[in-house]
């Protein structure tokens, strides 16, 4: 009886085991997440800070790994305003789980502004994402100005807000 029971025990376990493999996380769609921007206090007194957030809509889990594409700021019209943008290298970002309720951020840094600069009314970008489509988001943007770049944007990663 001593044996049956501990190779039941073993049997479930390794049962266990397969059932706990991985299944992979699909990548991040906009349909799936809830996004916004967020100002932050930036630790360096010469840029500003803001952290574009995302997270997973409720009953879904997706993965992000690198950063944003196609980032674009526009006016109230829709018209694309001249501020570079700077990505980081794509192969050195490490993926992001996003599941409801622990949001992720990229957070993206830009010079304080000395004059002249333009106030975006929205940003738009591609999720860092190899589906086919709904990959396109757009955010309104806080009233706070940015100079002519370039904004420096990092990857997906821990948000601490």
């Amino acid at each position: 009886m001593t044996s049956l029971l501990a190779g039941a025990a073993a049997l479930a376990l390794s049962a266990a085991g397969v059932a706990d493999a991985s299944i992979p996380t699909p990548q991040c769609t906009a349909s799936t997440l809830f996004s916004d921007v967020r100002k932050f206090t930036s630790p360096n007194a010469g840029d500003q800070l803001f952290g574009i957030v995302f997270e997973a809509k409720p009953g879904t889990a997706c993965t992000m790994s690198g950063s944003l594409g196609d980032l674009v700021f526009v006016d109230l019209s829709n018209s694309p305003l001249p501020i570079a943008v700077v990505a980081p290298d794509p192969a050195n970002a490490t993926p992001a789980v996003l599941v409801p309720g622990s949001p992720k951020v990229v957070y993206l840094a830009s010079k304080k502004g000395t004059g002249e600069g333009y106030t975006p009314a929205a940003a738009t970008f591609t999720l860092p994402s190899t589906a086919a489509t709904d990959r396109t988001v757009v955010v309104r943007w806080p009233d706070v100005a940015l100079t002519g770049g370039p904004a420096r944007l990092g990857y997906v990663g821990e948000f601490f807000g």
